[in-house]
């Protein structure tokens, strides 16, 4: 990925926001950066895995204060582990499918996965992923993206 691409899943996430909760602040993005070790989990975490001419995947990690907010914003009245996970694989499923369109059609997604630490070890992610922070009233989370072209693998 380059930076360029990278920056497309960053407009993404402020796209996302700005139309969610319009009368609120947008999340500020932090720095992204470049990870090689084990991935970043937070409590909640939906991944999707793309394939096309980018192989790699895609997830959002997040606590439960930012799904809480999204959820209300929904109008949902059962707030609970359930739902959140449910906000979580949709929240990763528009950044996901939004990037479709910005790299053309070879960009075919999976049905999101709700991933937990348990969980890694099985999970067939690339050799790195770049980190996006963002912060959103006062509650960080991020968005990783692990892609390489078909050239790279």
């Amino acid at each position: 990925m380059n930076a360029d691409q990278l920056k497309i899943f960053q407009n993404i996430t402020l796209a996302y926001f700005a139309k969610m909760a319009p009368d609120e602040k947008p999340p500020v993005l932090e720095e992204a950066y470049l990870q090689f070790d084990t991935p970043l989990l937070l409590d909640f975490t939906s991944l999707i895995a793309i394939s096309g001419s980018y192989e790699g995947c895609l997830y959002l990690t997040t606590g439960p204060a930012v799904l809480d907010v999204l959820l209300r914003r929904h109008g949902e009245q059962n707030i609970n582990d359930a739902t959140r996970l449910d906000m979580c694989r949709e929240l990763s499923n528009v950044l996901a499918g939004n990037a479709s369109h910005a790299f053309g059609a070879d960009w075919t997604i999976s049905v999101p996965q709700s991933v937990t630490t348990a969980e890694i070890p099985t999970l067939k992610l690339p050799p790195s992923t770049f980190i996006m922070p963002f912060v959103w009233k006062e509650m960080k989370s991020y968005v990783v993206v692990g892609l390489q072209s078909k050239e790279q693998i």
